[in-house]
Formats: structure tokens, sequence, C-alpha cells
């Protein structure tokens, strides 16, 4: 158990700093799509590598390749765009903090849709407060003025609602496939779709490419996505998608930081006190988990 919560707070910190080093890039004149292709293709041939390396069944696997193209869509493709074009109008801060969708999300769709876990008051309780603190770090001004900060919440917002349901799709049917595999074939399929994209519409052969962008890219692929994405489909093999769930729990509190301190971006109070009910409506939501735990 030790192990595994050691592996959380990892996953939790790097992909934390994935905001930031993609808010670096952008304030850069990167494109969207460019960013997320050079990850995608650096952190697969980093996981092609460690699998060739550790005498991996990727071959065997093949079989298995629709429904790694479905995971790769749902937990690459359309989750990173969403986060690369969002984060045009939103803080690498706010940013981090909108993956507490993912409890929310996960919570939703496994008491009330699949039914595969038990209601309760409680978890209920959870989700409200969730929702209001999401709207606390958002700005009640931004919703209800609907400016260009809460289009880029919705599209953030919306990657990780596809992301939460990929998840429980990898838990479902990916269990026992080794997680090497597992983020090997995703990153892969991930990259072709996402350098498809770059090409028909951007041009990434006439990048500005500084040596601080090229350093970010080189983070955002290796550390960050390579070793991040292996921690998550890791936990999800071992201790599950609810289990795994709880990495989004301290994402917002590396994100806010990271970004205060690498970025200068402000945090107020509000976005503060907006944290705080978002954590106390995961715990709620996960009482019974983290009480197993």
């Amino acid at each position: 158990m030790a192990k595994n919560f050691i592996v959380l707070l990892y996953v939790a910190a790097v992909w934390a700093f994935t905001f930031i080093f993609v808010k670096i890039e952008e304030n850069a004149a990167i494109s969207p799509i460019i960013i997320m292709a050079g990850r995608a293709f650096i952190a697969f041939i980093c996981l092609l590598i460690v699998s060739i390396a550790t005498r991996k069944d990727l071959i065997g696997h093949f079989k298995y390749i629709w429904m790694f193209l479905v995971f790769a869509i749902l937990g690459i493709t359309l989750l990173w765009l969403g986060i690369a074009f969002g984060q045009e109008y939103v803080s690498a801060g706010l940013a981090s903090v909108m993956v507490t969708a993912v409890p929310a999300v996960t919570y939703v769709i496994l008491v009330f849709i699949l039914r595969t876990e038990r209601f309760s008051l409680i978890g209920l309780a959870g989700l409200i407060i969730g929702l209001i603190g999401i709207s606390f770090v958002i700005g009640l001004d931004n919703i209800f003025k609907g400016g260009a900060e809460l289009k880029g919440v919705v599209m953030i917002s919306g990657g990780f609602i596809l992301f939460a349901a990929n998840g429980i799709l990898v838990g479902k049917y990916a269990k026992n496939i080794d997680p090497v595999v597992t983020t090997t074939y995703f990153l892969g399929l991930g990259s072709l779709i996402l350098i498809a994209l770059s090409l028909i519409y951007e041009g990434p052969f006439q990048v500005p490419w500084t040596k601080e962008t090229f350093l970010s890219e080189l983070v955002l692929g290796v550390v960050c996505t390579a070793s991040g994405y292996f921690g998550y489909y890791y936990l999800i093999h071992k201790a599950g998608a609810y289990f795994s769930s709880f990495i989004f729990l301290f994402m917002p509190v590396f994100g806010l930081l990271g970004s205060h301190l690498v970025l200068n971006e402000k945090v107020a109070t509000s976005q503060i006190s907006g944290v705080v009910l978002v954590l106390i409506g995961i715990y709620l939501i996960n009482k019974e988990k983290f009480q197993k735990a």
C-alpha cells in the first residue's frame, strides 16, 4: 500500500507540472497541437525502449489494437487537446484544479450509471461540495459572464470528463494487461493521431523553438508523460480506478504551488477556499475507500 501511495504522489506532482510546461511553451508561441504531438512522440519513444529492454510482448497484444485506439482517443488525444487549447484562456494553476472533475465524474459513472459502487448521502454531499468549490476556483463572475476563462475551463473539464470515463474502461477491460504494454500502445497511437493533426492544421517545421521551449518539451515528454502515464496505469492495474483517482486530490495543491513559484501566477483567497472545498468533497466521495486504505 505504501508503494502505491508513493507512486500516486509522484504522478500527481509530475502531472501538475504538465500545466506549467505547457504554459511556458504557449507563452513562447508554440501552438497547442504541436506541443501535444511532440510530447506524445517523445513519451512513446521512452516507453518503447523500456518495453523492448524488458522484453514486453508488444506483438502479442496487437490483437487489442482497436481497444487501445479507443483508449488513446479518450485518454490522450481529446484530453490533451482540451488541456492545450483550454490553457490559452486560463492560468496553469486554474487548469490544474480542473482535474478534480475526474473523481467527481468517476463517482457519477460508477454509482449512477454503471451502479458498481454503492450510493451514499455522504458521497452525494461530497459531489455537491466539490462542485461548489470548483465554482469558487473559477470565479462566480467568470461563470455568470461566460467570458474567455470559462471557455477554457469548459475545454479542460471536457477533456478530464472523457479521461475519467477512460480510466474506468481501462480498469475494466485492460486490467490484466501489463501497464508498460498498455501505456506504450496508448502513447504510440495517440502520437500518430496528434502528429497527423499537427501536419494538417499547423506547421510543425516552422516552430520557433528555443532552448527553454525544447527543454520544456523534453521534460513534458519524458518525465510528465512517459513516467506519469506509466505510474497511472500501474496504479489502475494494482489498485483500481478509484484509488488511482486520488491522484487528482493532490494535483491542485502541486499545481497552484508550482504555478506560483515558477510562473509567478497570483492565487486569490477565494481560489484557495475553493480548493479546500474541492478536497473536502473528494474526501467525502471516497470516504469509504480512504477508510479501507
